[in-house]
């Protein structure tokens, strides 16, 4: 899927404050990889924080700052009592940098760990628990993070087992806009096909004849941009997939049992690690993730809460982002609905963390 890279820029004042009823909003920037990255604290306006968020984006370019992103769930936590935290993308919003939409987990985590020891110097944070809310890549960056520093809580929303997401996707997305099972599964064999190329190291034109079918499918090419006419000489573009080959299988191994790419070695080990307490969320119309494969990652593998601070939720009706969805593909237009947050998110999230004391 191709993303556009984003160059916005944006003016900030040193000490500027914004407010409304209900919360009052501070800039916040720290480096990251020699660039600048800016975003936001947003905290309750007549009160003290009860304790920090820090807003971990799923896959793809962010805007939050300039285009008010997930501002609904943002005025809900500060609305529970918590400040929290986020900031753009390098190259997007008002960050400074190049936006790369392979950017490893690993650097994202880094990334976030950079920001956190910059918030937890601020008096006026340091004393507060802090949490993590994550949605999709997410998934994998949280526990990332929460393996390197203390975390107090971590709210999953639409998590990732240890294996790439984007078989599922092409297939629940192709029967949701009409193919039959049969159709389906044998494109997705093409698609799954080509990643056994790739990731075992085939070469380029095997990759490419793996993927023909792929690319002479009208829906694959209307959704997911197959079958394009090539902007790049053949030359060029054999070249950059022996590098991406080459790059990808570093950080990973191919499960010959699933025929999926296991996108962090030893992930199974990571979660189990974790001790904060966990809310999990997942939608079950969620056509992006396989959260049902996830629920069971999760219930296998996080074993270090008590009944008390494990909590894993599902909810009716609810797409990848958990709002309200008619077909819930991923390019279904939400509109109608006002991008909805699904009934039950909020409440779900406000009655865990009273339970967990932290509100």
């Amino acid at each position: 899927m191709n993303t556009k890279r984003i160059f916005l820029l944006l003016s900030f004042a040193i000490v500027a404050k914004f407010t409304n009823a209900q919360k009052v909003a501070e800039h916040f920037e720290f480096q990251f990889e020699e660039n600048t990255l800016r975003g936001l604290i947003e905290k309750p306006k007549d009160s003290p924080a009860k304790a920090i968020v820090v807003l971990i984006p799923g896959y793809g370019p962010t805007n939050y700052v300039e285009g008010n992103w997930y501002a609904s769930l943002r005025n809900q936590l500060v609305d529970f009592g918590l400040a929290v935290v986020f900031w753009d993308k390098m190259g997007c919003g008002g960050s400074e940098g190049d936006f790369d939409i392979n950017q490893p987990v690993q650097s994202s985590a880094e990334e976030a760990l950079i920001a956190i020891k910059k918030l937890q110097k601020q008096p006026e944070y340091e004393s507060l628990k802090i949490g993590l809310w994550g949605v999709s890549r997410a998934g994998w960056i949280c526990p990332l993070i929460i393996d390197q520093h203390p975390i107090d809580f971590w709210i999953s929303v639409s998590g990732t087992d240890d294996k790439e997401t984007f078989g599922y996707m092409l297939k629940s997305n192709l029967i949701i806009h009409g193919k039959t099972e049969k159709e389906a599964q044998s494109l997705y064999d093409a698609w799954a096909e080509g990643q056994r190329v790739f990731y075992t190291g085939g070469t380029y034109e095997a990759a490419e004849a793996a993927t023909r079918p792929l690319d002479q499918d009208s829906l694959c090419r209307a959704l997911f941009g197959y079958g394009k006419e090539p902007t790049k000489p053949k030359a060029e573009r054999e070249k950059e997939y022996y590098h991406d080959q080459e790059r990808f299988t570093k950080k990973g191994f191919f499960d010959g049992s699933s025929g999926l790419w296991v996108y962090l070695l030893d992930f199974d080990k990571t979660l189990s690690r974790i001790s904060c307490p966990v809310l999990a969320i997942f939608g079950e119309n969620d056509s992006q993730v396989d959260w049902k494969r996830t629920k069971t990652y999760y219930e296998q593998h996080l074993g270090q809460q008590s009944a008390d601070q494990m909590e894993i939720k599902t909810l009716p009706q609810c797409n990848h982002n958990i709002q309200k969805c008619d077909s819930c593909g991923f390019k279904e237009d939400l509109s109608k609905y006002q991008w909805q947050a699904c009934p039950g998110y909020y409440e779900t999230m406000k009655q865990w963390l009273e339970k967990q004391g932290l509100i």
